[in-house]
């Protein structure tokens, strides 16, 4: 009897498990149905206050139907939902930005909640100081000073953080764009020379110093600054290109003039004026030479007479 008694109960157990287990699914939800890829970045000079930009893509096996919500915590302040959702072409929530966080020491609770008629989703649950996922703006008020005889200067500001940090907890690195090249700035300096015959186009970004409180990550890039001449270099491509053409041209003249039998006539020798005292010479002893003519034409020879009239006084 005691035995029948105990199998009617190990029965009812498993019934009872079976009707919970259907009305009431697991809380952790199907699996890889949770948020992934979830990040966030803080930024400080995008508001008037610090800002949170969350991003996450739906899990492997989320069913299609499902939308995710986001929730932050301070401490043990009760939970706020993010007010700005961004969403994918299907209209499903995969970002999300906080105005006016508050950045400090502490962490912060953030949790990605999921709905869908299908399954359970997975939650994610993230634990971050928010100090630690700031994104450094670029340096402020970059100016360029050509007024030196030899060098232009480059001054600059440190970016704006959360944490209201001191200049001297910042390092800056510069790129060259035009030489492809990197400068990093390890000392506390703000500033730049660059000599002025030289044409630069740089950028500058901001990066922390190892004692200071942020993020260790490199932050954005400023706008391309130019200034600087370029020297006047020997125009040895020119030179190279007129040389040549030069020659070619020579070289197709001569051989169009040997061609054409033209070579010969304009290298003739250019005759020289006659000597008029040595022709005169010749002229004379031919003269001298050749035997005097023995008939000789006839003269004739016209009289005229002075007809005079006498006229009686």
């Amino acid at each position: 009897m005691a035995a029948n008694l105990q199998c009617i109960y190990i029965i009812w157990l498993i019934v009872l498990c079976s009707i919970l287990h259907f009305a009431f699914p697991n809380e952790k939800g199907t699996d890889r149905t949770s948020a992934q890829n979830f990040s966030c970045v803080v930024k400080s000079y995008t508001f008037k206050g610090p800002s949170m930009n969350c991003t996450w893509k739906a899990g492997k096996e989320a069913p299609k139907d499902t939308q995710y919500f986001l929730w932050l915590k301070y401490n043990t302040d009760e939970e706020i939902e993010c007010p700005h959702y961004i969403s994918d072409k299907f209209g499903r929530h995969i970002g999300c930005y906080f105005l006016n966080v508050t950045v400090n020491g502490d962490r912060v609770d953030l949790t990605v909640n999921g709905s869908s008629e299908e399954s359970p989703i997975q939650p994610s649950s993230h634990s971050p100081q928010p100090y630690l996922l700031e994104k450094l703006g670029p340096p402020r008020n970059i100016t360029v000073n050509c007024e030196e005889q030899l060098y232009c200067t480059v001054k600059w500001k440190p970016p704006p953080s959360s944490l209201r940090v001191k200049p001297d907890c910042f390092r800056y690195q510069i790129k060259d764009e035009i030489r492809n090249t990197y400068q990093n700035i390890t000392e506390q300096v703000s500033f730049k020379n660059y000599s002025k015959g030289v044409r630069q186009r740089l950028r500058i970004r901001t990066r922390k110093q190892i004692t200071c409180p942020l993020t260790d990550e490199f932050g954005e890039w400023s706008e391309p600054i130019e200034f600087g001449t370029d020297p006047s270099p020997f125009p040895t491509m020119l030179f190279i290109f007129v040389l040549a053409g030069t020659i070619i041209i020579s070289l197709a003249l001569v051989l169009a003039c040997k061609r054409s039998h033209a070579w010969k006539k304009i290298i003739a020798p250019v005759p020289q004026p006659k000597d008029i005292l040595k022709q005169y010479e010749k002229n004379m002893e031919k003269a001298c030479m050749d035997p005097l003519s023995t008939t000789a034409e006839d003269e004739k020879i016209t009289l005229v007479e002075d007809m005079t009239v006498n006229k009686e006084v």
